[in-house]
């Protein structure tokens, strides 16, 4: 069939509602809804087409006129005579598109601006209408190699460096250290320690000294 204009699209869920007029008996408004049999709850009265006797009726979500729904009813502001006809339609549902079949989901379909690059992750900037993009990941330098380093960062590169505690080196005119050793700890073997004094070991701490190293509290 041939139209005028645009062809109606092929989209939608439309289904044909149950025939409830052998229930209308001029006293009852509340009816079932139903479409081959199972159950329909539409979300709003404007999501059905109703007819009843060949007129079209209103929908009305405060049910003062035509009709309004309610969970899975249709109810009527009047009661439908016994013998008036009926007919429904159910529109305006979610259609489920189903699942993609596999390897038919690509670039295009996913609007990425480039190609894949190795080590790199999909991002999207927070209102960015573009399309995804590939981002470099900003992993840890390698740590082969730097036990005993710590990280650092000149705000665009990460690496690791040596931390500087080298008491013959300072820019600093003294060191402060706490005056009370509350946890324990042994001096390293082949080294000497210096602290300021007075120094109180807290109960149950202890400092060991090694052979051959010394421990001087000025």
């Amino acid at each position: 069939m041939a139209y005028i204009g645009n062809s109606p699209a092929n989209v939608g869920n439309y289904q044909i509602v149950d025939d409830i007029s052998s229930s209308f008996d001029g006293n009852e408004t509340s009816f079932a809804l139903a479409s081959s049999s199972i159950t329909i709850t539409p979300a709003k009265s404007g999501q059905l087409l109703v007819g009843v006797n060949g007129v079209m009726q209103e929908p009305d979500d405060t049910g003062t006129n035509g009709f309004k729904v309610s969970g899975s009813n249709i109810v009527f502001s009047s009661a439908p005579a016994s013998g008036d006809s009926f007919w429904g339609i159910y529109q305006g549902q979610n259609v489920d598109v189903g699942t993609p079949s596999a390897g038919t989901v690509g670039e295009t379909q996913m609007n990425i601006s480039n190609s894949p690059t190795n080590g790199y992750f999909l991002s999207a900037q927070s209102g960015d209408t573009g399309g995804l993009t590939w981002a470099e990941v900003d992993a840890l330098p390698s740590q082969s190699g730097n036990a005993g380093k710590y990280l650092t960062t000149n705000a665009s590169t990460a690496s690791w460096a040596a931390l500087d505690t080298d008491a013959n080196t300072t820019t600093k005119g003294l060191y402060e250290h706490e005056h009370t050793i509350d946890a324990n700890y042994s001096i390293t073997s082949g080294s000497n320690a210096l602290s300021a004094g007075p120094i109180t070991i807290s109960t149950g701490v202890s400092v060991t000294v090694p052979t051959g190293s010394t421990w001087v509290i000025a």
